[in-house]
């Protein structure tokens, strides 16, 4: 996607240091065995979570639509393997996973595409597999917004609306918080990071 190849430099300088992403990430990594594989949606500039989970010694796949992302992910995080695709489209038999990350990435599609998604990623999940998603919190469905100066489409969810999407698509919520988090560039975010797992 164009925006994002713009985009690229200024949202790894304002978006790379979010210590809530960080936590979730490092968390997951310390619930995996050994070599665990990941599965990174929306992976971006591959900072923070491709590059601490390859550090963790675990194997990770991140995909994004954006060359522009990728370029940065493929010269930082040199241990992970990127592949540039629209996530939303991956086929159903993409690959099977330990765990999936999703941060702020689910938000760029439409309800019915996360919902779809969702479904996807329970086939990627080995049984007692982890999800971690962040979002932003507040309910709407593909509207217009400036995102870092430029025109996006995004969909939120309320926390209560988004544990209850999990569930319904097969998930054990184990954590959802909702925190404010304010980039370099301001202004603040109310974000929500969840962390689900698929029964066992």
């Amino acid at each position: 996607m164009e925006v994002f190849d713009q985009l690229a430099e200024k949202y790894q300088g304002e978006h790379s240091h979010n210590p809530f992403q960080a936590a979730l990430t490092e968390r997951i990594s310390g619930l995996l065995p050994a070599g665990a594989s990941v599965l990174d949606l929306g992976c971006g500039t591959g900072v923070p979570t491709a590059k601490t989970l390859t550090e963790s010694d675990h194997r990770v796949v991140g995909v994004d639509i954006s060359e522009g992302m990728l370029r940065h992910a493929r010269e930082q995080v040199p241990a992970a393997e990127f592949v540039h695709a629209n996530f939303a489209e991956l086929p159903a038999d993409f690959g099977t996973f330990d765990a999936v990350t999703a941060f702020f990435s689910l938000l760029m599609l439409s309800k019915a595409q996360i919902e779809s998604t969702l479904e996807k990623v329970t086939g990627w999940l080995t049984p007692g597999g982890y999800l971690g998603i962040g979002m932003v919190n507040f309910d709407a469905d593909s509207i217009p917004v400036e995102f870092l100066g430029v025109p996006v489409t995004v969909s939120g969810y309320l926390q209560a609306d988004l544990a209850a999407l999990l569930e319904r698509k097969g998930f054990t919520v184990v954590s959802i918080e909702t925190v404010e988090f304010t980039p370099q560039g301001g202004p603040a975010e109310s974000q929500i990071y969840a962390l689900a797992q698929l029964p066992a």
